[in-house]
């Protein structure tokens, strides 16, 4: 006698929404980031997404302050998997950025709630992950996150370099031990009433 296998039926469409549990995910890069896409304001796009399609709040949200090149290797990126289809069935990410900037990360990420049957929905941008139609703009998106990190890693490192090679300051808070001469351009000196601290250390 065969078993039947359910089969999880995502939303095909943005007016398919309506009555599903939606989760949230809110990344920001570092702790208490405070930029314009913020934890606030990607709250405020999940609140709007919610309301306009007539999603049900599960109540359920993952907030994370980590590189979105490495997010998947975090225990929240895990359990939100995890609990796809069970708990939720729409996972609502303010931004496209905020959700991970690694390429494989968001397409394995998308495989594994499609096959929990849950979907990813990128509020501001209003890509449906299971939306066959939304397909080449989910992966347009998702190819773009990751493209403006690796562009701003690379103008990062290249412009600690140019101010190595200068001898400047490298910007960020001097270090324990440390402090910042008032010439210009500015360099890093020795800080004697702390200097012991950071050798004791």
């Amino acid at each position: 006698m065969a078993i039947a296998v359910r089969t999880p039926r995502l939303p095909k469409s943005l007016e398919e929404l309506d009555g599903l549990r939606a989760a949230r995910w809110t990344r920001e890069s570092t702790r208490g980031q405070y930029d314009n896409y913020g934890p606030e304001a990607q709250r405020e796009q999940q609140d709007r997404a919610i309301e306009r399609w007539k999603l049900v709040d599960a109540g359920l949200e993952w907030q994370v302050a980590h590189s979105g090149r490495t997010v998947g290797s975090t225990s929240q990126f895990r359990e939100m998997v995890a609990r796809a289809g069970r708990d939720y069935d729409v996972l609502l990410v303010g931004y496209v950025s905020r959700f991970a900037r690694n390429l494989r990360t968001a397409v394995n990420a998308r495989h594994d709630l499609h096959e929990a049957g849950a979907a990813i929905f990128f509020c501001d941008e209003q890509v449906l992950s299971s939306d066959e139609d939304e397909w080449e703009e989910w992966a347009r998106e998702t190819v773009e996150a990751e493209a403006y990190s690796r562009r701003l890693g690379k103008r990062i490192r290249e412009g600690y370099a140019a101010k190595f090679r200068r001898h400047a300051d490298p910007g960020g808070r001097a270090p324990l031990g440390f402090r910042r001469t008032a010439n210009r351009p500015q360099t890093l000196e020795v800080d004697s009433s702390a200097i012991g601290r950071a050798v004791s250390v």
